[in-house]
């Protein structure tokens, strides 16, 4: 399992990265966190009842954070001299979503498996 140490920046700050180089980055690190949120899911259906609701309902926050994050991503201009700011901006705090419900499930986990 992925730690919550991972701290991967969800666009970025290359100087010669082009608009497109940076969107194909983001599609691949929703990828990374569409497996992480799956490895969470099988976890859920391992552990004890009330570890599963709790990690469940964190892995739906996460997996909403993760399609709407997708959903930026597709508006996303392709070209290379567009200004990704605003949406930018939108995605990021979409994958700081995405990655707190992400830690918060896996801390029910780690709880869960000290019971």
């Amino acid at each position: 399992m992925a730690t919550s140490t991972d701290h991967e920046s969800a666009v970025p700050e290359e100087s010669g990265a082009t608009t497109a180089t940076t969107i194909e980055r983001l599609e691949h690190l929703l990828e990374e966190w569409r497996a992480r949120i799956d490895e969470l899911l099988v976890q859920a259906d391992l552990a004890s009842k009330d570890v599963a609701e709790a990690v469940r309902s964190q892995a739906a926050v996460a997996e909403n954070a993760y399609l709407a994050a997708k959903s930026r991503l597709k508006e996303m201009p392709r070209d290379a001299g567009a200004n990704l700011g605003s949406l930018r901006t939108g995605f990021d705090k979409l994958v700081g979503d995405m990655r707190g419900a992400y830690d918060s499930a896996e801390a029910v986990i780690r709880r869960g498996a000290g019971d």
